[in-house]
This record gives structure tokens, C-alpha cells and sequence, in this order.
């Protein structure tokens, strides 16, 4: 007669994790073939795309300079880019742009927020067309933008790009106060001041100064218009002013 041995509760408890080891990997693997199915059909199907970009803040700039600096377009994968790095390239491509913000509305909204530099002064061109000149020397032809009837217009720019734009950058770190006054702003170099410049303010003053003093200049210049008849001022190496009709004895001529 045959003896039946029956397994222990030992190996019982063993077969029956093996059976649950096996159970779990089949659904791991069926969770990981769905994952992969829906992750295809997803990147193919339009709510992956970008299906609509908007541009909020732009005065000067165009809004297809905007999105083309921040390289989208219709169509492009949601997903491509980070917002931190669509930021960057916008900033970067477009120096009228001081900050930009992007926020991504799910599914295939991306809005661009931007803040442009703030005017500081027109240039009266050559053709007679007057072009926006911005905080950070960027200068951006006029539309249906209107001019400001405090901030100078500047003349006879034409060749002188650089100088023009670290104009540009100091005015926009002098307060609006101090420049109400200026009219118009031309280069008048000399040997020996390079960045020399003409103002003409609308208080009928015909000032000298340079670039790189401007800004403690203009501080001073506010107390002579106040105070003294319209004249020429001269704020180069040291500061004087002459009455108009007078003869100037600058130890340059231009």
C-alpha cells in the first residue's frame, strides 16, 4: 500500500509566491505594454502638437518676431521645449525684450508674455521717418505707435550705432524728471571727447556735454535752467555757460 506524503506548510507558503511573483510580473508587463500603446497613440495624435501660440505685452515688437525668436510654430511638438529655454531664446534674439514668460496650457496653448524695454528717446532719420529708440539701444521703426511728447528726439545718428545705443542705455538710468526738459540730442565729438554731444532743451538752453557724464550733468544742468537766462552751457571738463551772442572760448573747434 502506497503512502501518501503531503508537503508541508513550508512549501505551500513557497509555491504560493512563486504563483504571486509570476501574477505580479504578468500585470507589469501588460501596465507596461498599455503605457507604451497609449504613449504612441499620444505623440501621434494632435493633442501632442502645438495648435495655438499667443503673444501678450508687445508694443514695438512684432508678434511673429516674437514666436519666431522663440522657435515654435503650429504643428511643433508640445513637449520639444522647456519654458525656461523658450525664455532665453527670446530674450536672447530680440534685444527690445527685457524679460519674457511662457506658460503652457495643456493641451497645445502656449501663451508668451513679454516685457519690452521702455522708450527713451525718437530718431528723426533721414527719410524723414522717426524710429523708436528703447532702453537697451534696440531701435524699432514707428506704426500706429504714438510719440511722447517728453523724451528727446535725436538727430544725425546715422553711422554712429554704437555711440547711439550707450546714449540709449543712460538715459534709461536717468529719471524721467531730468529728461523731460531735452529736446533734441546730436553728436558733436571732439579729439579729445569722442562721445561729446549737442542738447538743445525746451527751455531754450544749448548744452555740451558727453555720454559718460550725462547723467551727473543733467543733475546740475537743472539748477542753471532754473535759475539763469537761456544760454550756451558747457558741461565737458568743467562746467560754464555763455550767454548767447557771446563768443565761446573753447580750446577745440569742431
Amino acid at each position: 500500500m502506497l503512502k501518501v506524503v503531503k508537503p508541508s506548510e513550508h512549501q505551500e507558503q513557497k509555491v504560493e509566491k512563486r504563483r504571486r511573483r509570476s501574477r505580479w510580473k504578468l500585470w507589469l508587463v501588460l501596465i507596461l505594454l498599455t503605457a507604451a500603446v497609449a504613449s504612441v497613440l499620444f505623440f501621434r495624435s494632435p493633442l501632442s502638437r502645438i495648435q495655438e501660440i499667443d503673444v501678450e505685452g508687445n508694443v514695438y515688437v512684432d508678434r511673429s518676431a516674437v514666436i519666431e525668436a522663440a522657435g515654435l510654430r503650429i504643428g511643433s511638438p508640445f513637449f520639444s521645449s522647456s519654458a525656461s529655454s523658450v525664455e532665453q531664446r527670446i530674450v536672447s534674439n530680440l534685444n527690445a525684450i527685457e524679460h519674457a514668460t511662457v506658460e503652457k496650457q495643456f493641451p497645445g496653448k502656449i501663451l508668451l508674455r513679454i516685457d519690452e524695454y521702455s522708450p527713451v528717446a525718437y530718431e528723426l532719420l533721414k527719410d524723414g521717418s522717426i524710429q523708436a529708440l528703447l532702453g537697451s539701444g534696440a531701435a524699432i521703426p514707428l506704426k500706429d505707435q504714438g510719440l511722447s511728447a517728453e523724451k528727446p528726439m535725436l538727430t544725425e545718428w546715422e553711422g554712429k550705432d554704437q555711440e547711439k545705443a550707450q546714449l540709449c542705455r543712460t538715459l534709461a538710468s536717468i529719471p524721467d524728471s531730468l529728461l523731460s526738459d531735452l529736446s533734441e540730442i546730436m553728436p558733436a565729438p571732439l579729439e579729445s571727447f569722442p562721445d561729446r554731444i549737442r542738447i538743445y532743451t525746451r527751455s531754450r538752453f544749448e548744452v555740451n556735454t558727453t555720454i559718460s557724464q550725462l547723467k551727473d550733468r543733467l543733475e546740475i544742468l537743472g539748477g542753471i535752467t532754473e535759475t539763469q537766462k537761456p544760454s550756451r552751457v558747457d558741461m565737458v571738463d568743467a562746467d560754464r555757460f555763455v550767454p548767447f551772442g557771446e563768443s565761446n572760448s573753447d580750446s577745440e573747434e569742431e
